[in-house]
């Protein structure tokens, strides 16, 4: 993205300096941020609808405003293509393709019924297995794909043992993050802060799977505190005539293509553990071209597929990537992350501490990939000049934690986090801000409390 090149490459004193930043626009831009976000906390509007409003209001009021006053030119159209990851896009693209056709074999509804035969209808014990199949399926693939993969078989799961689909949705996505922060390729937040430092997946592993894990742990137990009056009350509910019905469907119904999507899909997995010999490949790159070779090789109904294809999380995934951008391009989220600086001081216990729940609260509120960029020379600037902080590393530990773990507040906080919340509103369940938050926001807390006493202790 051109906004991260120039963060990153840029002198120090540029990302932490306020005073270089112009005052107006920098409101303006928060400003752009704060409506959509309020508009659509408050569902005043489709919250894709408000990130193409606040998108296209960042370049209205570059080309508008820009031309009469040089000062408010927030982000150009080319910049704006630039600060949206279409990496993310195309990779979301892409799995969406894979698993559309993979759908249409009745693969899923298979697997849902092998699933509750296995469990045999208990409520908790199916949550807790698709919790943790979506943590590890996120660590060693990436969390967009387990969400992509997990919560369409989740809605049906749910739906067939009488127990509202949110109360295993939200704990997938929840998982999705900390499983994410397990492994290098796991998590945005987690593969650029790797790549930036260079370390390698296995001492990346040893240092945050055990913190994952003790996350992971203190998930479930939370997630039954919150939730054991549904499990409860699933019990009483079991629809005989959704189970049958599940039952009857639970048939494959063409081999022929199963066995093609399986190949592709396969494929594709190991295609994103390798993309790193072809030139570091990007993912999107991996995803898309899986998608493109099984429409080549089944030949489906290429409108029906396209229809199948969540158009309108990826249109929010722009808009928010632009108004985000916009952020960036006058130093607003710079700004903020210097802050640590001033606080920190040479304390190298008191500067992970901070990042962890700066980058924790930024998250939350806004994507934590970008967040994760800007912070970055900040984390660069207290690791070389605090004592120990090169030897230990805890400074970037602590940015990858309070980033992958802080994006569990809100359902803008990340990539699986929206991604999930289209997928539900496809099946005609809305899930709204509010109700995210009330989730997400007390797990987010915990973990980010057993992660800052981990990096106390460990480093």
């Amino acid at each position: 993205m051109v906004n991260s090149i120039t963060i990153l490459s840029a002198p120090l004193v540029s990302a932490v300096n306020p005073s270089s930043m112009d005052g107006i626009v920098v409101f303006i831009s928060v400003g752009i941020f704060i409506f959509v976000f309020l508009t659509i906390s408050f569902h005043l509007l489709h919250e894709t609808t408000a990130a193409l409003l606040g998108a296209v209001t960042v370049l209205l009021v570059t080309y508008i405003g820009g031309h009469y006053n040089p000062d408010l030119r927030i982000l150009t159209f080319d910049d704006a293509m630039g600060v949206v990851d279409w990496n993310v896009i195309f990779l979301i693209m892409g799995m969406m393709i894979l698993m559309s056709i993979l759908d249409e074999t009745n693969v899923f509804k298979w697997l849902a019924f092998r699933l509750y035969s296995v469990a045999k209808g208990n409520a908790w014990a199916i949550a807790v297995s698709l919790i943790l199949l979506t943590g590890i399926t996120s660590a060693f693939l990436n969390d967009v794909t387990a969400i992509l993969m997990l919560v369409p078989l989740s809605i049906q799961m749910a739906s067939a043992i009488g127990l509202n689909p949110m109360v295993i949705v939200i704990p997938e996505v929840l998982a999705s993050n900390i499983g994410g922060a397990a492994t290098l390729i796991g998590d945005p937040p987690s593969t650029i802060v790797g790549s930036h430092i260079g370390i390698s997946f296995t001492d990346y592993l040893v240092n945050m799977a055990p913190v994952a894990i003790i996350c992971m742990i203190a998930l479930l137990v939370i997630n039954w505190f919150q939730y054991r009056k549904d499990y409860g009350d699933a019990k009483r509910k079991v629809s005989k005539t959704l189970t049958d019905q599940l039952a009857s469907d639970a048939q494959i119904s063409n081999y022929v293509t199963l066995r093609k999507a399986l190949v592709i899909s396969l494929l594709t997995f190991i295609g994103f553990f390798v993309a790193d010999i072809f030139g570091q490949m990007p993912v999107g790159v991996v995803a898309l071209s899986g998608a493109t070779f099984l429409i080549v090789w089944v030949k489906p109904d290429i409108h029906h597929m396209l229809r199948q294809v969540n158009w309108t999380t990826l249109l929010f995934f722009i808009g928010l990537f632009i108004v985000v951008g916009g952020m960036e391009a006058t130093g607003a989220i710079e700004w903020l992350a210097s802050q640590v600086i001033l606080l920190a001081g040479n304390s190298l216990d008191r500067a992970a501490v901070l990042i962890t729940w700066v980058a924790g609260i930024s998250s939350g509120i806004v994507a934590n990939i970008p967040f994760t960029i800007a912070a970055l020379p900040v984390a660069d600037y207290l690791t070389a000049n605090i004592p120990g902080g090169t030897e230990s590393r805890i400074i970037y530990w602590a940015l990858i934690l309070g980033a992958d773990l802080g994006g569990n507040a809100t359902y803008l906080g990340s990539a699986p986090n929206i991604v999930a919340v289209g997928l539900l509103s496809q099946a005609g369940i809305r899930l709204s801000f509010s109700r995210f938050a009330r989730d997400g926001v007390p797990v987010t807390v915990l973990t980010l409390i057993i992660a800052t006493i981990y990096l106390l202790i460990r480093y």
